[in-house]
């Protein structure tokens, strides 16, 4: 009877390793088709920055979303780009302060919902917390994602919010404009495993 235990837990600890070892790493580089846009908002008008400067790695079983995935994502502020020039060397130099803090990062993240699902062709949906730094600061935040997994390939689209107070970044006033606190954030990117 102690063999057929010592057995079993044997073979436990090893289909416990067999699925750490099928986790993949999915590697995000710049250009497209990725993209990070925040949208900020106004009582008289509303604006977007864009970049497609989004790059890291993404470790996952995708046939088992655990509790936690590895995540690193970096953003490259410098590269946001208004679509004027003037707001972009304001906001660069004035409030995300570019030149000392020249990327967002997000790593993490731990998955709220649903539990160990599996990826696969249909987008999966998931409610994950992580660590986000920004400006100096870095802090928990939570944000829904969809994620698809197809052969090699893994996307994804990220949405949360920022507070522009959470993280010093002095709120932007141009001339009678005066933006809300609170940033939108969409992260739409592809992972490709080697």
């Amino acid at each position: 009877m102690r063999t057929t235990a010592i057995a079993a837990a044997s073979l436990a600890v090893l289909a416990a390793a067999a699925t750490a070892a099928h986790a993949d790493d999915f590697t995000v580089t710049p250009g497209k088709p990725n993209l990070v846009v925040f949208t900020s908002k106004a009582q008289v008008e509303s604006f977007q920055g864009k970049t497609s400067k989004l790059s890291g790695h993404i470790n996952v079983n995708p046939s088992n979303v655990g509790d936690s995935v590895s995540v690193e994502l970096h953003v490259d502020l410098a590269s946001l780009d208004t679509g004027i020039a003037k707001r972009n060397g304001h906001m660069r130099e004035n409030h995300l302060e570019t030149a000392k803090y020249p990327e967002a990062v997000f790593t993490g993240a731990t998955v709220l919902s649903p539990a160990h699902a599996a990826l696969s062709g249909k987008p999966v949906a998931f409610d994950v917390t992580g660590t986000f730094a920004l400006h100096g600061v870095t802090r928990r935040l939570t944000a829904h994602a969809d994620v698809t997994r197809s052969g090699n390939k893994l996307a994804f689209t990220a949405t949360f919010q920022v507070s522009l107070a959470d993280y010093a970044i002095p709120r932007p006033q141009f001339l009678f404009l005066k933006l809300a606190d609170t940033q939108e954030l969409k992260v739409t990117g592809v992972g490709y495993a080697k």
